[in-house]
């Protein structure tokens, strides 16, 4: 019952305070099919099928000298990765041109980057899954080529989580050690899946029919499906996932634009940029959003515009933790008190005041 009125509510009601949180990017309009997360401002963005480093402060666009056409990109502060149509991967450094570090072959299907310093890389194509270190040539991972070819790909948003890599027979974990163990109970997304991995954990991987999948301890377990946006349009299309902080994630859809769920998959709203037509094709995350102190920006493509907002703290309740729980208890127990006290004060002394009233 309460998927049932979460789904009704993330579908078909507007929520405006949501809505209100994104900008039109600065700079000139950005029809803009990819963009990679990273824990910087600037970040690499594929536009009309070739690959340019965005400034996301002034708009600013600059080639990566990737001679495209590119497929995917990734972002780790400077520097960053593109694969092309062909499977060339080019390594993009600070303020170097772009060099080539090998060709993967296959058809490419994902590449993403781990969280932390030094970090891994993982980039997969119809070929098998192949893993290394940013900037060093990949190394095909044992096993991988025997698997179904990868549908989406997704990487550590903290360190020490696994890489997601989805396929035609489920999904598959790839931990730091390097070993590939299929994930018990995992959905089958087909072609068209999404993938994304949050701060605490949680994995949410949808599928093109808009149907959700979120993995918590327990295991995977259906949280969400996107519901007709009127018509004959039928179900909107699921674009991405994005995760953002420790428990919340962002759902891009075809047709309303984007949703939000600040739990994990729990509760869901309705979310999209004003402008966007409910057509929203790639999201990204930008700067510390993973830290003890969650900031930076999410970014939105839309068909012919890029949205902004400020990651902000939702409202929630008071938490104790350490030593001075007891006293922070004690002192919000007796505020209570003091403000129960206060209304029966306020009773009897109305009551009192009508009762002469009547005397008199």
């Amino acid at each position: 019952m309460g998927l049932v009125a979460g789904m009704a509510m993330a579908a078909m009601v507007p929520v405006s305070a949501a809505t209100s949180w994104w900008a039109t990017a600065p700079g000139r309009n950005l029809s803009i099919s990819a963009i990679a997360s990273n824990s910087r401002l600037t970040t690499l963005v594929i536009m009309d099928g070739r690959s340019y480093w965005l400034q996301t402060r002034t708009g600013k666009l600059s080639s990566s000298g990737d001679p495209g056409p590119a497929r995917f990109v990734a972002a780790a502060g400077t520097e960053g990765l593109v694969i092309n149509a062909d499977g060339d991967l080019y390594y993009l450094g600070d303020h170097r041109p772009a060099a080539l570090l090998q060709r993967l072959p296959g058809q490419p299907r994902g590449l993403a980057i781990a969280a932390g310093s030094n970090p891994e890389v993982v980039a997969a194509t119809t070929a098998g899954l192949f893993w290394g270190r940013l900037g060093a040539r990949l190394r095909e991972l044992p096993g991988s080529r025997s698997l179904p070819a990868a549908t989406a790909l997704a990487g550590p948003v903290v360190p020490g989580q696994p890489f997601v890599v989805a396929n035609e027979a489920g999904i598959t974990l790839l931990d730091e050690q390097g070993a590939l163990r299929r994930s018990p109970g995992s959905p089958r997304l087909g072609a068209h899946a999404a993938l994304a991995e949050l701060g605490d954990g949680t994995i949410l991987a949808g599928d093109q029919a808009g149907l959700i999948y979120a993995h918590y301890r327990s295991g995977w377990t259906p949280v969400f499906q996107i519901l007709p946006y009127g018509g004959l349009g039928g179900v909107p299309h699921l674009t991405a996932v994005l995760g953002v902080g420790p428990a919340a994630a962002y759902v891009a859809t075809s047709g309303f634009g984007t949703l939000l769920t600040p739990d994990g998959g729990y509760s869901w709203y309705r979310a999209p940029p004003p402008t966007a037509g409910g057509q929203v094709v790639a999201l990204a995350a930008l700067g510390p959003v993973y830290a003890r102190s969650p900031a930076g920006l999410v970014l939105a493509a839309g068909p012919a515009h890029l949205y902004l907002h400020r990651l902000q703290i939702l409202p929630g309740p008071p938490t104790y933790r350490g030593a001075s729980q007891t006293a922070q208890l004690l002192a919000t127990a007796a505020v209570t008190a003091a403000a129960a006290l206060g209304v029966i004060l306020a009773m009897w002394w109305a009551r009192r005041r009508q009762r002469r009233r009547l005397s008199v």
